[in-house]
């Protein structure tokens, strides 16, 4: 009984340990104050700060650990951390105990307090600008309430989080089957997903588009993106554009046996655009220009068909295995 016990209790300390050495390390610089702020507004949201890191996935070393740290690679104050030049960022790099360190500044405009929060990640010495936060607030009460979850989202783990979303397909067709932009999104994030890409959920992205006035997105200017990405949460958008949505019946005729019909062809055609949804930078366009035969189809499964039913066939037939393996040769898109 002793034994099982002692391996228990054993087992049960190396995986307490194991648990904490699996956590990134993170460190919560002094915030920089502006604009009149006092120096125990700073302290104050600086506790603030500390007190939010709620994430299982970091353990929050201590102030004097991350100003030797400061002191290593020959800064004073953290506020040097936002501009660091070459030297620095090569020592922080080097410098072993935590992995990523969050500087923030807070500032009075008027009556109000405004708060930017940003992560540094000590391997590069870079700050992530995909992993920032701005909140207004009237006090630093308002503050505390709303700092929570906006820590939780930078601080994520992004294999976890969506990083793409499917955006309405813009459709030059004259004429275009109603059916035509929902069945070529939905086959298209069902192909994706397939292949392990991560998706923003398709149904919720065009109504937040639409409610906050962004869902003409070709219209917006570059730095509006930046809030679609917050809105959507995710790195990336996917804009498809058809141009050519056709079916295409011929007939025919054979003398010999005097079998007649109608023989019909699919032709899909336009491109898909993949956009930063960080600075409305474009990271590519893949064309495709597909044609479908039908006539090797069996009768039987096609005797009853309308055109919608071939053009239904035609999305369902090209989206898997023509248009998205050219789509997933962007290193963008697989982070290959």
């Amino acid at each position: 009984m002793k034994m099982k016990y002692f391996l228990f209790a054993l087992l049960t300390g190396f995986c307490l340990i194991s648990g904490v050495a699996a956590a990134d390390k993170l460190a919560v610089a002094e915030p920089v104050g502006k604009g009149g702020v006092k120096a125990a507004e700073i302290e104050a949201f600086w506790g603030i700060l500390e007190s939010s890191i709620r994430s299982e996935e970091y353990k929050l070393i201590s102030r004097g650990a991350l100003k030797q740290i400061l002191t290593e690679i020959g800064l004073t104050t953290s506020s040097d951390l936002v501009d660091l030049n070459s030297t620095q960022k090569a020592k922080l790099g080097q410098v072993a105990g935590v992995k990523y360190i969050l500087v923030s500044e807070i500032a009075k405009f008027g009556s109000r307090l405004n708060c930017t929060i940003k992560i540094l990640d000590s391997s590069t010495g870079e700050i992530d600008q995909a992993r920032t936060a701005n909140l207004r607030v009237k006090d630093l009460d308002e503050l505390a309430d709303k700092i929570e979850a906006a820590l939780q989202t930078m601080l994520s783990d992004e294999k976890d989080a969506a990083i793409v979303a499917i955006l309405k397909p813009v459709i030059q067709v004259r004429n275009a089957p109603g059916y035509l932009a929902g069945d070529f999104n939905s086959r298209l994030e069902n192909a994706l997903l397939n292949k392990g890409v991560q998706l923003q959920n398709l149904q919720s992205v065009e109504k937040i588009l639409q409610r906050n006035d962004l869902d003409k997105l070709e219209e917006l200017e570059p730095r509006m993106y930046v809030k679609v990405g917050k809105l959507l949460e995710v790195k990336m958008l996917l804009q498809p554009t058809i141009t050519r949505f056709e079916i295409i019946g011929k007939k025919y005729h054979v003398s010999e046996t005097g079998a007649s019909g109608i023989r019909y062809t699919g032709v899909l055609e336009g491109n898909i655009r993949l956009v930063s949804a960080q600075n409305g930078r474009l990271l590519a366009s893949v064309p495709f220009e597909e044609n479908v035969r039908f006539r090797n189809l069996s009768h039987e499964m096609k005797k009853d068909w309308t055109l919608d039913d071939y053009g239904k066939y035609l999305i369902k037939t090209v989206l898997p295995a023509k248009i998205v393996p050219e789509l997933l040769k962007v290193p963008a898109l697989t982070g290959k």
